[in-house]
């Protein structure tokens, strides 16, 4: 299944892995400070006065700090592209007379110019992701705050996505729908 929030999976796993951490640090500096750990002496100082690195130290530390900054940017690119991936479908089940393709983006965009001429409703964004066989669309519509939300779930329900579903032939569409309460002006209450 292909899912709008791509990097959430990562995010989860890399914060866990931050926190653990985290609580593995601490828990070693507490247990040092209780005298649990008796791994640094309490009356000698716990670094020399002329610290000696070897010459390649420097050098690694660099290195690890570009891989770490690049594999950071990464994680913020990871977090801006949360497009589902959409296609071009074939719509001909027969090949050799002719092939119709239509791109997935252009099929939702019926679905959102009505979607936006409903009362209350700001805007409305549609993706259609995965393939002719395993349709899903994901759908984020947004509203001014005195919206019925109620009638706008109707709606889309029961008029929107059915005329979707049969202007491309599909038997079932799955659909993830996303509903954003504005004010007056769009803008997004927290």
């Amino acid at each position: 299944m292909t899912s709008p929030n791509r990097p959430a999976r990562l995010n989860r796993a890399l914060l866990a892995i931050a926190g653990a951490a985290l609580l593995a640090a601490g828990a070693f500096v507490l247990a040092t400070g209780f005298g649990l750990l008796p791994l640094l002496a309490g009356d000698g100082p716990i670094l020399s006065a002329t610290p000696r690195l070897p010459g390649w130290m420097p050098w690694v530390a660099a290195a690890t700090s570009v891989i770490i900054g690049l594999l950071c940017l990464r994680w913020l690119l990871a977090q801006t592209l949360r497009r589902a991936h959409t296609g071009t479908w074939q719509l001909s089940t027969t090949p050799r007379r002719g092939s119709t393709h239509l791109d997935a983006d252009t099929a939702a965009t019926p679905l959102v110019d009505e979607l936006e001429t409903h009362p209350g409703v700001h805007t409305a964004r549609a993706r259609l992701a995965g393939n002719r066989s395993h349709p899903i669309l994901h759908l984020v519509v947004s509203t001014e705050d005195r919206a019925d939300i109620g009638q706008l779930r109707h709606h889309i329900d029961t008029e929107a996505l059915p005329r979707l579903r049969q202007a491309l032939e599909l038997e079932h569409l799955q659909t993830n729908l996303l509903l954003r309460l504005g004010d007056a002006r769009g803008r997004r209450i927290h």
